[in-house]
């Protein structure tokens, strides 16, 4: 890669990061380990964007990510300016950082009663690093064919550092592993698909995207809540990141191949339901 293009990458790269956070919901859940077998503890872990619609401040998701808990039960994690995106399999204990208690006691969770939706309003400063999109104006719903991007922190991408017995139970201390991939945007399903495959797509409210690291056998479980970004193409005099907002991940399908994104429009009917019309 010339060297022009690893610059351009790594601010796109950067970019992505700033509206991005993985999210630990502190409310346990109880099931096994997949390789021990063995009763777990978990906390569970998903995806972010930091965005502003007008003055108002806050963190968007999915709302299954946010199940049950209050503000006070949330954790975030937004990668710091000068984070190295390397492998897991580089990382060292320096580059683990903790999820940390949002700094705002005022915060408040909303959550949408007709889609997988919710939202965490705080204050501008309530996320160290972050910083927040305007999904007022820079907003698109992307076409067929299209090429989007996501920052996100799929749970089969993390790395287990620590793990201990606990009764008769299994705690874990996981690290999670800031994602980035890019997709094109999928046809509709098929009449098959909708009956047997993916029974939950709304044509009006959704979009579908592939998941190219199943292939490889990961599941995008984690990613619930990570923004789609549509970059554009435009031509301009000093190059920097141009993104438009796309979406939220919610939903997958076909063992993860496939994953679901509400649109960019629907969100912003959610977010005028809570905040009114943006001015």
């Amino acid at each position: 890669m010339r060297d022009i293009e690893r610059q351009a990458t790594d601010a796109s790269l950067h970019r992505l990061g700033r509206h991005s956070v993985a999210i630990v919901n502190s409310i346990r859940t109880v099931g096994h380990d997949p390789i021990t077998g063995k009763r777990a503890d978990t906390e569970e872990p998903g995806s972010g964007c930091t965005l502003r619609w007008g003055t108002h401040y806050f963190v968007l998701t999915a709302a299954h990510v946010v199940e049950k808990a209050q503000p006070a039960d949330i954790r975030v994690f937004c990668p710091p300016p000068d984070m190295k995106f390397r492998s897991s399999s580089s990382l060292e204990p320096q580059d683990i950082l903790d999820a940390v208690p949002l700094k705002d006691e005022h915060a408040v969770i909303h959550r949408c009663a007709w889609e997988d939706l919710a939202i965490l309003t705080i204050r501008a400063d309530a996320v160290r690093n972050a910083e927040f999109f305007d999904a007022l104006n820079e907003w698109r719903d992307p076409a067929l064919g299209e090429e989007l991007h996501c920052c996100g922190f799929p749970s089969d991408n993390c790395l287990t550092v620590d793990r201990k017995i606990v009764g008769n139970k299994e705690e874990r201390a996981i690290a999670l592993y800031t994602t980035v991939f890019s997709s094109n945007v999928l046809p509709l399903p098929t009449p098959d698909e909708l009956k047997f495959k993916i029974t939950d797509f709304d044509p009006d409210r959704h979009f579908l995207i592939p998941y190219d690291d199943a292939a490889r056998g990961k599941h995008p479980r984690g990613i619930s809540g990570a923004a789609m970004w549509w970059e554009s193409d435009q031509k301009q005099t000093v190059w920097r990141p141009n993104f438009k907002f796309a979406g939220i991940c919610t939903a997958c399908y076909k063992r993860g191949s496939v994953v679901q994104v509400v649109k960019a429009s629907v969100v912003r009917r959610f977010l005028e339901e809570v905040f009114g019309p943006g001015r």
